[in-house]
């Protein structure tokens, strides 16, 4: 037990915990901020996060049963659907493919969006668990946390970030619309672009295949 207890609160644990808290506090209070702002923070905030899991040991799990989960869907709309609104045209982007997706002519198409409300319902699964629970489920749930970033949301985190970076560098088109000479939003027709045209193909060809 003692073991046990020196890594639930072990240093390298606590401050993961409190890195992947203010993850999830400022996805779930995102909106009506900025998307600027938003994607400032979560630009730093992201590679933090990467560190400060890399740092946490290796260990086994202890129990037979799967640790609960208490992300309902519902919830995860509205995290992803708020991100989405912070940032408008700039939530899509163009990705290599991991190794376990298919490919259409090389590329995916990613959400930003999607990647943070999916990071978000892992760390928050973690954290409800972890506060509530006992030792043996504090190593269960960090256990299961960290085997779903091996698998899936460590690689969001890092195209995240490009995909960040990338939307960083014309701040102007987060979360706006085009503007009129008077100073009024209008919606800008973007159907015929090309890569519009090309993410909405790959994205017919995914739903093809589920």
């Amino acid at each position: 037990m003692a073991d046990l207890e020196e890594l639930v609160y072990s240093r390298e644990v606590i401050e993961f915990t409190a890195v992947a808290n203010e993850y999830c506090r400022i996805c779930s209070e995102g909106a009506g901020s900025e998307g600027v702002k938003f994607l400032a923070v979560q630009q730093k905030l992201l590679p933090l996060l990467y560190y400060k899991t890399l740092l946490i040991r290796d260990f086994d799990p202890l129990l037979t049963d799967p640790v609960e989960t208490f992300v309902a869907e519902e919830e995860w709309t509205a995290v992803e659907q708020s991100i989405l609104k912070m940032l408008g045209e700039a939530n899509d982007y163009i990705d290599v493919p991991g190794p376990e997706e298919t490919p259409v002519g090389g590329v995916v198409s990613g959400s930003i969006a999607e990647n943070m409300a999916d990071i978000f319902q892992d760390l928050k699964d973690f954290l409800v668990a972890y506060n509530i629970g006992t030792s043996e489920i504090m190593n269960d749930a960090l256990w299961q946390c960290l085997e779903n970033f091996r698998l899936s949301w460590g690689r969001k985190v890092v195209v995240t970030i490009r995909a960040i970076h990338d939307a960083m560098k014309n701040p102007g088109l987060i979360g706006t619309k085009n503007r009129t000479a008077d100073g009024d939003q209008e919606d800008i027709d973007t159907s015929d672009w090309i890569i519009t045209k090309r993410m909405r193909e790959m994205r017919e060809n995914e739903d093809d295949g589920l």
